[in-house]
């Protein structure tokens, strides 16, 4: 009996060992299989990181170029109807000048409204809103100043109607600068402001 429980002893000692070692060696192997999953997720997640800021720079950039290029649009029409109205026509070849300008204010109506829907996607729904109005408010002068131009039969009564500063031709011309002041100005603005944040400048 005394040997029996000798025996049952050291059986009882090495299985008992033997359950520390599993669970010892266990818990070592599930740590090390946690790790390396630790290790993987980490990698996996930078590598993701590293796809989505190149991506974010890449829309950044190309907010940017988007901007930049309607900023011009814009400008390119403000010079278009500031001539129109303000500069002096070619005193050689009045007519041939005077449709060279309309044409180029036409062409500046034309350029902005498609570049800006195409990427309108890039701008909040406030400077969509805006740049909307502005656009319709373009467009519909635009199509009000050709159509009063063309009920002169001739063109020399085109350059005489902007020479006496026809009522008609007035409206037109306080209709276009109150466009300018009220809107097209302040949008300038907002674009500058945008294109400075992007680029990372202070904005005073």
């Amino acid at each position: 009996m005394q040997e029996f429980l000798q025996y049952l002893g050291v059986v009882s000692l090495s299985t008992g060992l033997a359950y520390t070692v599993i669970v010892f060696f266990s818990k070592r192997i599930f740590e090390n299989y946690l790790q390396r999953g630790i290790e993987k997720y980490k990698s996996d997640l930078e590598r993701t990181n590293i796809g989505f800021q190149i991506q974010f720079a890449s829309l950044h950039k190309e907010r940017a170029e988007v901007i930049k290029r309607l900023y011009q649009a814009l400008y390119a029409y403000k010079i278009a109807v500031l001539d129109f109205f303000e500069g002096d026509l070619n005193k050689d070849q009045p007519v041939k000048h005077f449709e060279l300008k309309i044409q180029a204010w036409t062409n500046a109506v034309l350029n902005f409204s498609p570049l800006f829907h195409v990427n309108r996607i890039f701008f909040s729904e406030k400077l969509c809103s805006l740049i909307d109005s502005i656009n319709n408010e373009m467009d519909k002068i635009n199509n009000d100043t050709k159509d009063y131009f063309g009920t002169f039969q001739l063109a020399i009564e085109q350059i005489e109607a902007i020479r006496s500063s026809n009522p008609k031709y007035l409206e037109l011309k306080n209709r276009s600068n109150k466009l300018l002041n009220e809107k097209i100005f302040p949008l300038e603005q907002e674009l500058e402001n945008e294109f400075r944040k992007i680029l990372g400048v202070e904005i005073k």
